[in-house]
């Protein structure tokens, strides 16, 4: 039997593929590359398998291993062209007096190296690769390193090779004094600050972090507590806290004057009531200061001198200090001591609660036991204090402003106030629910408490609460305003009463730095955060949708400048749908969401920007051993070659490897040189057989590398683990010897693989793997295939003799004969005791696109169904979550489209339609590429609280595509 091969369209596929070939059933022997039929098989969306690109400087020339190297006697070595690669590290402070490392070529006694134009204060050649030298000062900002070698006078430079850097340091700021309640921007002044700055001020992260042109920092303070606070500031230059510097403050509130009356002389003594009052208040009785006399520590009482009144009557208070400034309308009045007749100055305070009961002072002069005071015609009872003063007790009444009437009988005199006295409900808020919301505002609250009127203000923290809707004289409605996070007071206020809640509300921040959704349950509000996943900084104004269970509901927005955005609701319950999309994203939806909060990365699809820069690869230089012994082949066509590689980063991307040139392949043991990648590997020595004729053909540049390489049929193999190698490096002197027989055989067995036909998974591979942990991985050349979840793998090395944590990596695969071997599920085993044979498990339910149907066209609903295979043996494990995806083909590759998540068990959703606001994002209008994968995660999975991390970490899954137009 002989199955056809194609390359699949999937959407989350990795850039890969490993080719089984030449197997006409049976158990697994060594492909013969380039035999009609080639079955490939795809590892999908495997999340780390994104290619390294590497620009490759200096290459080894051609035939380098068959170079003559040998030099006449009497005469020096030729010296090697000077070159800087880089200096590690590549920054410091401008002060200089550290140590760098420089890296390059050529290096020789009397070099000269110079950053940003100043010669290094020491240098010490330690070979020809490699120099230390002492940093000279600079000034802040990138600067250019230069080497010059005296002896021939060779001079090489590198823009930019260096970057000066000033440490933080907090100088001041500006203010230095907030409220208590934060929300206000302050400016931070010193050196070091810049983008990436992490503010602390007192124990609270500081919020909307943004560095100025002029190098200081503009952040958004939290609330606090009274008094001074440290601010920190942490980032890629450094560290620094200044103590105390920033001050916080209560805003003035004045509950009472006591007494509100006295002599036009002054001189009274008197006491404000209320909050932020300092011993440094300035007060003001209309224009005329008064003396402040002493101030408690709590910042609730001043004793002041009442000043010289300019006339009786009422007057203004005014309360100035740091803090701010309140002004309380006609709140203390003045009489005549020396007046004689009948008069009234006025009447302080001007207003009580409906209940009464309070005391009330009538100022004027004249009054005598006799004098009557009525509120709205309405008896009050008095006490004459004197002749210019009554005490009086209110007595209850309705809401209303009513009129004053001021009388004596015995001598005649009457005065009206018109409009003299207020009665008012008492105000009072009893609970906020919830009690808690988003920094974005947007959520739906309730307030209860006493005393509702139409035109009451309420204001979370000082910021007032939106669409306010007083439903009755106990209830109201409002929408929270978008404020930092921590906890605000509650205030209730109307002209003459107000009330408040302590810390009654509770603002927090909903994004998770990794994505995905947690919090308490949905009630009523989802607070979405929008991030873009290409930078990690907040994405605005992305068009937001939630949308209920049964799509009866449906709520939009767009997310702030912070990326986020609140949608809100009384008939909102769980569960919910939730997609994010804008022009030159990828939209994403996560369905079925039970909790609050859901922060989505948006991964950028419109292609713009570049690549970022290539990495200089390593070069590393050695002698191997083991080819000689190798009986020689039996056929003449054949050759015995080893080939020197390295470990690669994941288990999929060994072809994305830099071809280790000329000097990787030898025909006898001897001495090699390879490209490498930088970072940590090993090198991998396999001695195998191979076509002459192929091997010609790729020294003649007709075959590429690794087209060449698939041709290699294994023997034998070595490894020589743990180097580190930087850019640009050259290592020399490693040994490696190939001394491990590539025979071991072993059993696998599959633990209840996906079984279906028409299109379903009908045969069963492995791809072995070793795994060096730090080192990577090395792609093992041989696959196990079968027609049935038994497979015997053969042409294994052993790993007897090689460390301990080097362990098999065995990819189970389960795959259909199908264009693009999808449906198909993938499972991973790792272990090191091979012997007695391997149980891979689990595996989830291969998936099977049921609408779009076979002729590709996505129904009016926009509704996309799915089903699962069952197992081999019986049911199927269900899978921890679903990732579906839609994807544009395009000559670059796939455009992304969408993104869905869902549920283990949901296997169909609706495609919403997206507002205006979302611009040329979603569907496309041509051919798509459509790909479910269900997933089973490395440990626990919590649908209702993951971040995208989670749906990273994958030990199964499924994959099925197809392609459909709208």
């Amino acid at each position: 039997m002989r199955l056809k091969t194609w390359r699949t369209l999937a959407a989350l596929l990795v850039a890969g593929t490993v080719s089984l070939a030449g197997c006409e059933g049976g158990d697994s022997t060594r492909p013969d590359i380039g035999a009609d039929g080639d079955l490939v098989v795809l590892l999908d969306a495997e999340p780390d398998a994104a290619p390294v690109d590497m620009m490759v400087a200096d290459a080894a020339p051609p035939d380098a291993a068959l170079v003559d190297l040998a030099i006449p006697d009497g005469e020096p070595p030729p010296l090697e062209d000077l070159s800087l690669n880089s200096l590690v590290p590549n920054r410091g402070e401008v002060g200089g007096g550290y140590e760098v490392r420089v890296i390059g070529a050529g290096f020789t006694e009397g070099l000269i190296v110079a950053i940003g134009g100043q010669d290094c204060l020491a240098l010490t050649i330690e070979g020809p690769n490699h120099a230390r030298c002492t940093v000279p000062n600079g000034v802040p900002g990138p600067a250019t390193v230069s080497l010059t070698r005296p002896s021939d006078g060779q001079r090489v430079e590198a823009e930019e090779a260096f970057t000066y850097y000033q440490p933080v340091e907090i100088t001041a700021l500006r203010p230095a004094r907030a409220p208590l309640r934060g929300g206000v921007a302050v400016r931070i002044e010193g050196t070091g600050l810049i983008d990436g700055s992490r503010v602390t001020i007192g124990e609270r992260r500081a919020d909307n972090v943004v560095a100025a042109e002029d190098g200081s920092l503009s952040v958004v303070v939290p609330a606090g507590e009274p008094g001074p606070a440290d601010v920190e500031v942490v980032n890629f230059n450094g560290q620094h806290t200044l103590s105390g510097g920033l001050f916080y403050y209560e805003e003035i509130s004045i509950d009472a004057i006591d007494p509100p009356v006295g002599p036009v002389d002054g001189g009274l003594r008197a006491e404000l009531r209320g909050q932020g009052l300092t011993r440094d208040s300035r007060v003001f009785f209309g224009e005329r200061g008064a003396e402040v006399q002493s101030a408690d520590e709590r910042r609730t009482r001043l004793e002041i001198a009442v000043p010289r009144g300019a006339g009786p009557g009422a007057v203004d208070v005014t309360v100035e200090n740091d803090n701010g400034s309140l002004v309380v309308p006609s709140g203390f009045v003045y009489y005549d001591p020396a007046a004689v007749g009948f008069s009234v100055a006025g009447i302080a305070p001007a207003s009580g609660p409906v209940e009464g009961g309070n005391t009330v002072f009538v100022a004027g002069s004249g009054f005598t036991a006799t004098t009557e005071v009525t509120f709205g015609g309405r008896a009050v009872a008095c006490e004459t204090l004197d002749a210019f003063r009554l005490s009086c007790t209110a007595p209850p009444g309705d809401v209303a402003t009513v009129d004053v009437q001021i009388s004596d009988a015995a001598t005649g005199g009457n005065a009206l106030l018109a409009d003299g006295y207020t009665w008012f409900q008492t105000l009072e808020i009893i609970t906020i629910i919830p009690d808690r919301g988003a920094v974005a505002g947007g959520a739906r609250v309730t307030v209860t408490g006493r005393g509702f009127v139409p035109d009451l203000a309420v204001e979370l923290g000082e910021v007032e609460l939106e669409d306010v809707q007083v439903i009755d004289e106990t209830r109201l409605v409002g929408t929270t305003p978008a404020n930092t996070a921590g906890p605000v007071d509650v205030r209730a206020s109307t002209p003459f009463s107000r009330s408040t809640i302590p810390s009654g509300f509770t603002y927090f921040d909903p994004t998770s730095d990794f994505g995905g959704v947690w919090g308490e349950p949905i009630d009523g509000a989802v607070n979405i955060t929008v991030i873009n996943g290409a930078s990690g900084q907040p994405e605005p104004e992305a068009a937001v949708i939630v949308t209920g269970a049964d799509e009866a509901l449906r709520l939009e927005g767009l997310s702030n400048a912070a990326g986020q955005v609140t949608l809100s609701d009384p008939a909102l319950a769980a569960p919910v749908n939730v997609t994010a999309a804008k022009e030159g994203f990828e939209a994403t939806t996560i369905e079925d969401v039970e909790a609050e909060n859901v922060t989505i990365l948006l991964q950028p699809n419109d292609g713009e920007g570049s690549p970022p820069p290539g990495v200089p690869a390593a070069i590393l230089q050695g002698s191997a051993s083991g080819l000689d012994i190798i009986p020689k082949p039996m056929q003449e066509s054949l050759v015995n070659i080893m080939v020197i590689e390295t470990t690669h980063s994941t288990p999929y991307n060994r072809s994305r490897l830099p071809p280790p040139g000329p000097g990787g392949i030898l025909l006898e043991d001897g001495p090699f040189e390879i490209i490498a990648r930088p970072g940590e590997l090993a090198i991998v020595a396999t001695v195998g057989e191979i076509p002459r004729d192929t091997l010609k053909d790729y020294n003649d540049g007709l075959l590429d590398y690794w087209t060449m390489r698939q041709s290699l049929r294994p023997l034998s193999m070595g490894i020589r683990r743990f180097i580190s190698a930087s850019p640009g490096d050259t290592i020399a002197d490693l040994e490696v010897q190939v001394d491990h027989p590539m025979d071991l055989i072993f059993p696998i067995d599959f633990d209840n693989p996906p079984l279906g036909f028409d299109p379903g998974p009908e045969y069963y591979a492995v791809l072995p793997r070793l795994n060096f942990g730090a080192e990577g991985f090395w792609e093992i050349d041989a696959q196990g295939f079968a027609f049935d979840p038994a497979i015997t793998m053969t042409t294994m090395p052993r790993l007897a003799g090689w460390p301990g944590d080097l362990t098999y990596y065995l990819i189970g695969i389960a795959f259909s004969n199908t264009a693009d071997q999808t449906p198909q599920a993938i499972t991973i085993a790792e272990t090191r005791n091979v012997e007695a044979g391997v149980f891979i498990t689990p595996f989830v339910g291969a998936p099977f696109i049921i609408d779009p149907g076979p002729d590709g066209i996505l129904g009016p609903e926009r509704r996309v169904t799915w089903g699962v295979a069952d197992g081999f043996d019986g049911p199927i494990r269900v899978p921890s979550a679903n990732l579906i995806s839609i994807e544009e083909p395009g000559l670059g590759g796939p455009k992304p489209l969408w993104r869905y998540i869902t549920p283990s068990l949901v296997t169909e959703f609706v495609v919403p339609e997206l507002p205006a606001e979302a611009g040329a994002t979603g569907l496309g209008g041509g051919a798509m590429i459509l790909t479910v994968i269900p997933f089973i995660s490395e440990g626990p999975f919590d649908f209702d609280n993951f971040t995208y991390n989670d749906l990273n970490r994958w030990e199964a899954w499924g994959v099925h595509s197809t392609i459909f137009v709208p």
